[in-house]
Parts: structure tokens; sequence; C-alpha cells
């Protein structure tokens, strides 16, 4: 009797171990869907109908809601943010976005989603309680990249044609400032604590660390001959993980010493990327072969790929 209570114990522990796995959610831009991934064991548990060219995707910092970029450069009532419900998996509403989002950040309160529009060369704040657009903020030449900065007080837009970052004062949603980047900046993130930035150029070639404080790059990592360095995961120690378009990989970069560990092969085009949130896996999005690699981070080594829609761009973990 006491085995058998122990195993059942044991058996309801595992299982509300997997339930609590956090997801993975992967925008297909060609298909019009996102792909769901349980981290448990790797595998599609749902494919979300979203419409139009889903791109950059983000989640609540509680995990239950993922917000969706939506865009359609033919219809432009078909602009707009994806809500989706991730305990239910279906998209429960669609909100404002501007024209044509790419990419986009959740504030850590919660409350507003800021949005880059990238034909209008503007950024755009969306109340997400009351589900409208609160401002939209002119910023450079065709922006993409979005973060908000950990205490919510600042947001970054990178300009992929004037490779620049636009700094917006959250609370006065203006721009504050701004500096120059190389070029064709794709995607920023902060450090955790904020006290650093992380920026990638595309056409430059490099990954750049930027002094928060002062609005200025301290150092940069040559990624020149690994790929075109793209989509960014940052994690709770002095990892960046840069996804390296056309070169297939990922690049492993120590942040405080500014250079590349290592680099892990992975499938096609890779272009978001993110980590779970106990740093041991890393998914990317693999835009020509349609797929997802899951990243072992101890081992840096591919140990699975998991088939996605067509062409996936970006990748989300809800909690």
């Amino acid at each position: 009797m006491k085995r058998t209570l122990v195993l059942l114990l044991l058996g309801l522990a595992a299982a509300g171990c997997r339930q609590r796995a956090p997801l993975a959610f992967v925008t297909n831009e060609r298909e019009g869907t996102v792909t769901v991934i349980e981290t448990a064991r790797d595998r599609v548990v749902a494919t979300i109908p979203v419409g139009g060219r889903p791109r950059g995707i983000e989640a609540s910092p509680d995990g239950k809601r993922v917000y969706v970029a939506v865009s359609s450069r033919s219809d432009a009532s078909k602009n707009a943010i994806a809500v989706i419900d991730t305990g239910k998996r279906v998209v429960v509403s669609r909100l404002p976005s501007g024209p044509d989002p790419e990419r986009l950040a959740v504030a850590p309160d919660g409350k507003t989603l800021w949005i880059s529009n990238e034909d209008t060369a503007e950024a755009s704040v969306l109340d997400l309680e009351a589900g409208s657009l609160l401002a939209t903020v002119k910023v450079g030449i065709e922006p993409e990249g979005v973060a908000v900065s950990p205490d919510g007080k600042w947001v970054y837009i990178t300009s992929e044609v004037d490779s620049k970052i636009s700094v917006i004062d959250t609370a006065r949603r203006t721009v504050a400032g701004e500096f120059a980047v190389d070029a064709r900046p794709r995607c920023a993130v902060f450090s955790p604590d904020g006290s650093l930035a992380y920026v990638t150029a595309e056409l430059g070639g490099t990954f750049s660390v930027v002094d928060t404080a002062k609005r200025t790059v301290l150092r940069k990592v040559d990624l020149h001959g690994l790929g075109k360095p793209v989509g960014i995961a940052v994690g709770g120690g002095t990892r960046a993980y840069v996804a390296l378009s056309h070169g297939n990989g990922v690049a492993v970069i120590d942040t405080t010493a500014g250079r590349v560990v290592t680099s892990i092969r992975v499938g096609g085009r890779p272009w978001g990327v993110a980590l779970t949130p106990d740093g041991q896996k890393l998914y990317t999005a693999n835009g020509v072969t349609d797929d997802v690699s899951v990243v072992e981070i101890q081992a840096n080594r591919v140990i699975a790929t998991v088939k996605a829609g067509k062409a996936p761009w970006g990748v989300a973990i809800a909690r």
C-alpha cells in the first residue's frame, strides 16, 4: 500500500511539473499562424491561426497572455496585435497596433505594450487594459527592435536605415535622446539590472554593449565570418545568445569580456531566439528550414529539432 501511494504521488508530481513547464510560442511569418511547443518534451501541442504576417511576439510578465504583431501591407485593416490566452491557446482579442507592426515589448508592469511601426518611422504605445493606443512617437527610419528597461522608464527603438537607437522617455512619451550604432541594427535587449543594453547590427556584423546611463557604446564584438547578427536572448548571467542569420548558427557571447565563447550550429536562417526561465534551453526560429532548434545551454548543443509552420520568425516563452 505504501509503495503504491509513493508511486502515485511521484506520478502526480511529475504530471504537475509537465503542466507547469513553459510553452514556446513561435510566429510563422508566411503562414499566419503561431506554433506552440511544450518545452518539457519539446513537442508541438497547438497551432494557432492569427492571420496576416505575424512577426514580433512577447509574453506578458505573468505568462497568461502572448502578444503577436500581425501586419499586412496589402490590407491595413489586418494590422493588429493578436492576444493569445496561453491557457486556452486561442486568440481572445485583437488590439490596435499602428501601421505595419514588426516587433514589440511589454512594460515590466504588464500595463503597456510598445510597438515598432516600420513603414511610418514611429513607435506606438498601447494601453493593454483599455485596449487603445495612447500615443505614437516619431523615431528613426524603418524601426524594428524594441526594448523596455527593467524599471520601465526607457524604451530603445532600433532604426535600420539611420543606424541609431532612439531613447524614449516612457513617462513623457517623447524621444529623450539617440545614439549611433553600426549598420542596420535589428534587435535591442536590456541586461537584467538595466545598466547595459545589447544591440545587433546585421550589416555592421557586430554585437554592441551599451552603457545605458551614458548612452554610449562601451565595446563591440565582431561577428564577421560567423553570420549576420539579428535576434538576442539574455539570461541572468553574463552570456548573450545571438542568432546568426545566413550563418545558420547562434553565437554565445561573454558580455563582460566582450568576446565570442563559441558558436552553435542550428537550423537555416535563425531569426528570433528565446531562453526558458531557468536558463537551461534556448529556442531558435529557423526561417528557411521551417523548424525550431532546441539548444541545451550547459552543453551548447542542439538536442531537438521541432517542426513549425512556414518561415518561423519570432519566439516567446510563456511561464
